[in-house]
């Protein structure tokens, strides 16, 4: 019925086109005078003709002989192939023998057979894996073909007749022109000659395996291995047919056996890739693959799904490379050009990926899966109209029935703003798609899944909550049903996180229950031991939002002990399947440990936040208080004008990213929204995070210790507790403090005397099991990237003057990654690195510092290097913090995270800052620790004075203390630095500017650990 659906379709499509095209100038042929009849009569005599073997020269002899020319034969033929095609028959013998008479090259009749025959067998299959499939299982079908001799020997007992051998080959030949029931009405009757020729059996069950009878397919395998149990193309073939099936885990060990007769097969090893990434064993598929193509590196099936597999796992840039590798063994592999065009919308080179599905496209214009890629880069890109037409031609090739289409049409309605549209495509796609399907409870338990998040989206964005959540409870409802039982776990996860989303947001009784079904369900899979142990972690990050729904449970029953506790697991376990080869893992802190972090101290508060999908929790411990504010992340009683916290996170980023891709003209960026309104969007950050609700319960409190959560870990929350945001017993009476170095000039001081973060409370009690020193370190590790010619003179400045605070190795702005880490590993006390950072929120072992020869060192190197004999680590002017627009669904992982808790301290700064007043705060920030100040001290009053800093105090500073440093350092370029001193003490009109005021210059730096 599907192919009958998509048939017509195409049938009517074409007659549309027909009808359509522009016709030439001159007179259409005349109509053939023979009736339809005599035409089909002909041509089913050639078509005998070719499955008896005809040569070329025979089948256009016959053609002369029938004195009809390749006009009306092209004519007829067009007629002839749109009745096949909407006939409710198959043709699958027809269909061969056309494709066969198209290989023999007899002229345009062989070429318009081909295309129908082609048409008339089943497709091809590829793996509609998310958008862009590995292709279809590597198929060594046959061995050599059984040699038929005119004179055979005397058959000996267990030999094969000749007759069946002759039969066998027939099977074969038919099975390569494409004749599938021609290939299984020979091996069947081989096989009832001799029921023991098991290679019939092998080809017996590929045949049934590619016209979908895939029981009798299994069958026929599990015959051939019962008479020859050391085939190894018996058992590929067996994977194959299971793994079509959805039966991977069997397919495994069907792969596994075949390597096991011949570890030398790389079809087998290829296939093994596939099946393991359908596992989501993606490190197993990756090295399976990669056994493929040490044995044939020209095995391009093999590049293709290392490709996807490195894809999955976020190694763009290698899987772009493996893609390209693929397709320059196969430049027409379309499979291949579809899997690049994904990955490369991926790593948003769009314009490229629409290049490369086109080029997909251009190969084979019905590949679906393509169309359906190249409408989801053309929506991403904005361009919304044609993304809904590609997504239209893919269902016009697949009869509707592919839901991926379905529900990214959908989106595209979404995002040009059609909610009414998008609804009624999904919908109209739960109405087509037919039961018939294999995944038809998959597919519309997905569209129901895709209207419940466009209606809390559209709840949101339109402050209809109750009528919009009410609906979308109902789709995911919907949803759930259709995939419980039996259950499809994953998405029933999906759904399910969705539902309880809604109905915590709605106050609904059933979200306990709801809850606990889901929790039941992820739980069992975890324990599970038949569950993969990499698919057991990407589990539990996938549905964090399970665990975190459950911390706001507890708030609301008013266990706030048992609410953190949780939430301090969730985090712990986050941090720690970085380091799965850690020796030091220790069970995740009770209350009573994380408030032992206080150390009796009456001055120091802990400020612990926990984001949900639908609430932000802080828990505020004190020596004698243990608080609590919830705030929902979504409230349905808020007022219109009102700003929540993903709206807030989804303009800071935008604003950001955009910032970034502005040009470097001082001007363009200092006058950006972003730098504009930062201290207008901190205010607001404030108020949705109730920072002045906060400091009620900090009274007399003069050191805080932020535990940040999500995307809460990438914005300044330091500042908020600081000047220019003057809160109620925070920031307001202010101590004066000497300048630690020659001329002492008085600077300001809130009563936050320190802020410090960490990544979690169990970090902290590790480092203080580690015994910290408190003695400052005099020896520094330097490594430089600099970034332009600005950043090039600010850079050295900062190097030649902290140079000369401490004994200082400078790496080489040229060292190699290896000698980097050799450094490392030989020095001790400080690491500065002043350069940039890259952060993969998605895989964030893959983060890393960005070294001057192009290289990465990655936190996995890091996390390897264990640096427990260095103090602080001073990562300066790098962008740790901003990453993707896109929220972090669980926890954040930054590079800070990586030197901990070996390392006492690590300094990072959210965003890039200005050169010039990164340089100043370092540098200053040195001189105070080097005067005994510990560094959280010291970073908070150099971010004081560089923030109150007027250009007189600059100019004397610049005078009485930067100068001295550079000359002592022999730093050529100081003239500048002397004209500026006299230049800012001298200018009245300037003099008293502050131009270094701004939150951008000083807010960006954070302070990680407990000492």
């Amino acid at each position: 019925m599907i192919r009958q659906i998509w048939q017509r379709i195409l049938n009517l499509w074409r007659l549309l086109q027909r009808r359509f095209r522009k016709q030439p100038a001159t007179p259409p042929p005349k109509p053939p005078i023979r009736s339809f009849g005599e035409y089909e009569q002909k041509f089913m005599a050639l078509l005998e003709g070719v499955a008896e073997g005809w040569s070329r020269g025979e089948i256009k002899g016959f053609l002369i002989g029938s004195k009809i020319n390749d006009a009306e034969w092209v004519n007829w033929l067009q007629e002839f192939g749109e009745r096949l095609l909407v006939s409710p028959e198959t043709h699958l013998e027809l269909g061969g023998r056309m494709v066969r008479l198209g290989e023999m090259n007899c002229g345009r009749i062989s070429e318009v057979a081909g295309n129908i025959g082609r048409e008339l067998l089943p497709p091809v299959k590829g793996k509609e894996t998310r958008f862009f499939p590995v292709s279809g299982g590597g198929k060594e079908v046959f061995p050599p073909k059984n040699p038929v001799s005119d004179n055979p020997p005397p058959k000996r007992k267990g030999e094969v007749s000749q007759q069946a051998i002759e039969l066998f080959n027939q099977g074969v030949d038919r099975y390569y022109a494409g004749d599938l029931a021609g290939a299984i009405a020979a091996f069947e009757k081989a096989l009832e000659i001799d029921p023991k020729y098991h290679d019939a059996w092998n080809g017996l069950g590929n045949a049934l395996g590619d016209v979908g009878r895939n029981s009798e397919a299994i069958a026929a395998f599990e015959k051939a291995l019962e008479i020859d149990p050391k085939s190894h193309i018996v058992w590929n073939g067996l994977g194959n047919v299971l793994n079509d099936l959805g039966r991977n885990s069997e397919a495994k060990a069907a792969y596994e056996k075949a390597l096991e007769i011949d570890p030398k097969s790389h079809l087998a090893w290829n296939n093994l890739g596939n099946a393991l990434r359908d596992l989501g064993r993606n490190t197993e598929a990756i090295a399976a693959f990669e056994k493929a193509l040490e044995i044939d590196p020209k095995y391009h099936l093999a590049w293709n799904g290392l490709g996807a597999t490195l894809n999955d796992v976020g190694r763009n840039r290698e899987a772009i490379a493996a893609y390209e590798k693929a397709l320059e063994i196969d430049p027409k592999f379309h499979i291949a050009w579809n899997g690049l065009g994904a990955t490369l919308n991926d790593v948003g080179r769009n314009s490229e990926a629409i290049a490369a599905y086109e080029k997909a496209l251009e190969i084979d214009p019905k590949f679906h899966i393509a169309w359906n890629g190249l409408g989801a880069t053309l929506n991403d890109v904005g361009r919304y109209s044609e993304a809904i037409a590609a997504y239209e031609k893919c269902l016009e090739i697949k009869g509707d029935q592919f839901w991926a289409a379905w529900a990214n049409r959908g989106f595209a309605f979404i995002d040009s703003g059609r909610y009414i549209e998008a609804i009624q495509n999904w919908d109209k796609g739960l109405q087509k798609y037919q039961p018939s399907n294999r995944d038809y409870r998959l597919a519309c338990g997905q569209l129901h899944q895709q209207k419940g998040k466009a209606h809390y989206k559209h709840a949101k964005q339109t402050f209809t909550y109750f009528e919009s959540f009410h609906k979308a409870k109902a789709s995911y409802e919907q949803a759930r049903e259709f995939l419980k039982s039996p259950l499809i776990p994953e998405t029933y996860l999906e759904v399910m996180q969705g539902l309880i989303t809604v109905c915590r947001s709605l106050g609904d009784p059933k979200t306990s229950d709801y809850l606990t079904e889901a929790k039941t369900v992820l739980e069992n899979l975890l324990l599970d031991n038949e569950t993969h142990p990499e698919i057991k972690q990407r589990l539990q990050r996938k549905f964090a939002g399970l665990y975190q729904l459950e911390v706001d449970m507890f708030v609301e029953a008013g266990d706030k002990e048992n609410a953190l506790e949780k939430a301090e697991s969730r985090k712990n376990f986050c941090l720690q399947w970085m380091r799965a080869t850690s020796q030091n893992r220790t069970a995740s802190p009770t209350y009573s440990q994380i408030r032992d972090l206080l150390a009796n101290n009456t001055e120091t508060a802990i400020i612990y936040w926990h984001l949900s999908p639908v609430s932000l929790t802080a828990f505020i411990i004190t020596l004698d208080k243990f608080k609590v504010i919830a705030t929902p992340v979504t409230d349905i009683f808020a007022k219109r004008d009102s700003q929540s916290l993903e709206k807030w996170l989804e303009n800071w980023k935008t604003n950001y990213q955009n910032y970034c891709q502005t040009t470097n003209k001082q001007q363009s960026k200092e006058s950006h929204p972003w730098r504009e309104s930062m201290t207008a969007q901190l205010q607001k950050l404030a108020d949705i995070l109730k920072i002045p609700e906060i400091c009620t319960h900090l009274t007399n409190i003069q050191n805080l210790i932020l535990i940040p959560h999500r995307d809460l870990h990438l914005l300044p929350l330091d500042s908020l507790f600081l000047p220019p945001f003057p809160l109620e017993g925070v920031g307001t009476g202010a101590l004066p403090l000497q300048n630690p170095g020659r001329s002492n000039p008085p600077v300001v001081a809130p009563k936050i005397r320190t802020i410090t973060r960490l990544p979690s409370a169990q970090i902290a009690i590790q480092q203080q099991q580690q015994n910290p020193t408190e003695i400052a370190p005099n020896s520094m590790l330097m490594v430089e990237h600099s970034q332009g010619k600005s950043a090039l003179k600010f850079t050295q400045i900062e190097a030649a003057a902290i140079s000369q605070i401490n004994q200082t190795n400078r790496a080489s702005n040229a060292a190699t990654k290896t000698a980097i880490i050799e450094a490392l590993k030989s020095n001790s006390g400080i690491f500065h690195y002043t350069g940039h950072a890259y952060h993969n929120t998605e895989k964030s072992e893959n983060s890393a510092l960005l070294l001057g020869t192009g290289e990465e060192l990655t936190l996995t190197d890091i996390l390897q290097l264990k640096l427990v004999d260095y103090y602080l680590v001073c990562l300066s002017a790098c962008e740790t913090g901003i990453t993707k627009k896109g929220e972090l669904i669980d926890e954040f992982v930054g590079i800070a995270s990586g030197f901990l808790p070996e390392t006492n301290y690590v300094i990072s700064t959210l965003w890039r800052v200005d050169e010039r007043s990164s340089a100043l705060l370092l540098i200053y920030f040195y001189q105070l620790w080097k005067q005994g100040i510990q560094p959280p001290a010291a970073l908070q009053q150099a971010k004081d004075w560089l923030r109150e800093l007027t250009n007189g105090k600059l100019g004397e500073w610049y005078a009485g203390e930067l100068l001295p440093l550079l000359r002592e350092a022999e730093f050529k370029s100081i003239f500048f630095f002397e004209m500026e001193a006299s230049r800012l003490q001298e200018i009245l009109d300037i003099i008293d500017e502050k131009p270094y005021e701004h939150p951008y210059h000083w807010a960006a730096f954070t302070i990680t650990g407990n000492g």
